[in-house]
């Protein structure tokens, strides 16, 4: 076990149950959220220590097309089943939780990718592979925007761009599909394929007054939130901000403004520290293995990440739109927390057999 990751891991967790503490505890069914929650990283660490004990290379090839034709089925029946909030049909009920098939999506599309690239090692410069490689991601990627779920779709996609650059792909190879997928969305755009408050909310990104009562108040009150916290903070549980409940989805989205209020700028820069380790050691894990496979798969959760961590606290101080992508390991949600840690428990996999070939 890689110790460091883990623990690092452990220290997030345990934060963001915290920090949702603080949210709800004025709310008569907040301790629900709570149990939830600390229920979800119970789980999430068995995920995580099976994924761990287990030899990637002999259970992630089995387990690629099991996960793949799962997914692609879930994501089928959310579409005509699935529970829906705030524009968005993306939750399958199941009995007292909400699972959120698009977060399995971008586990079960992370080892499909690698799988592929991994079998294709010496044919990866070649244009027809990229494009397959595209073709892996295409239909679940097309299914969650149809949900419309933007966040985890550009999500895949960063999943997508970091395996691939890894796997040994041209950077013009690469720098063609990003072109042709930003022309692809100014035609989504323009045709009204994308949704208004989607467009809402990269509008108010640059200027908030386009939409003062949702996605602008929402940065608005964010930044209020963080700015209040100053340098040392307002004291756990004394955030205004967060006790007035004057920033929607505080517990999933905007967690991190709780950090910044009641934190203050110091233990802000503690999380993202805590965040930038955890990064790090993942990367470092993946220039130590000698395997091709098992340097995609890290990859793949370090993409995934970083884009979560990047765009969620971005989103919160105003340098990035506001999206539906929650900070991993501290923001409220099940479906997102164990799809995490099991991503996490296939790096310290790959770090169990990257020791054991160098030792």
């Amino acid at each position: 076990m890689d110790l460091p990751l883990f623990l690092s891991i452990f220290v997030i967790a345990v934060g963001g149950v915290l920090a949702i503490r603080s949210v709800v505890h004025s709310d008569p069914g907040g301790a629900l959220f709570i149990h939830k929650q600390m229920f979800g990283i119970a789980v999430g660490f068995v995920g995580m220590a099976l994924f761990a004990l287990n030899d990637y290379k002999i259970l992630l090839p089995r387990l690629c097309r099991i996960l793949t034709f799962l997914n692609i089925a879930l994501l089928l029946v959310v579409l005509k089943l699935g529970h829906s909030a705030n524009g968005a049909q993306r939750w399958i009920p199941l009995g007292p939780i909400q699972f959120q098939p698009s977060e399995l999506a971008k586990l079960a599309v992370m080892i499909a990718l690698a799988v592929y690239l991994a079998r294709r090692r010496a044919l990866i410069t070649r244009p027809q592979t990229v494009l397959g490689s595209l073709g892996v991601i295409l239909v679940p990627f097309g299914l969650i925007f149809l949900q419309p779920d933007l966040g985890t779709g550009l999500a895949i996609v960063t999943i997508w761009l970091g395996m691939v650059f890894v796997a040994g792909a041209r950077l013009r190879q690469l720098a063609v599909v990003v072109v042709v997928g930003l022309l692809l969305f100014s035609a989504l755009w323009t045709t009204g394929r994308i949704k208004d408050y989607q467009k809402q909310r990269l509008t108010s990104f640059i200027n908030p007054a386009v939409d003062p009562r949702d996605t602008g108040y929402h940065l608005r009150q964010s930044q209020i939130a963080i700015g209040a916290g100053q340098l040392t903070g307002q004291g756990y549980g004394h955030g205004l901000q967060a006790s007035g409940h004057f920033i929607p989805a505080q517990h999933t989205d905007f967690i991190f403004t709780v950090v910044g209020e009641e934190g203050g700028f110091v233990w802000s820069v503690l999380l993202v520290a805590l965040y930038l380790f955890a990064l790090m050691r993942c990367v470092w894990i993946m220039m130590m293995t000698k395997d091709y496979f098992g340097r995609l798969l890290v990859a793949g959760v370090v993409s995934m990440l970083a884009f979560h961590v990047i765009v969620n606290i971005g989103m919160t101080i105003g340098v990035m739109p506001v999206t539906g992508v929650p900070l991993p390991f501290f923001s409220y949600g099940l479906s997102a927390l164990l799809m995490d840690m099991s991503a996490v428990g296939i790096v310290l996999s790959v770090a169990r057999r990257a020791q054991d070939t160098m030792f």
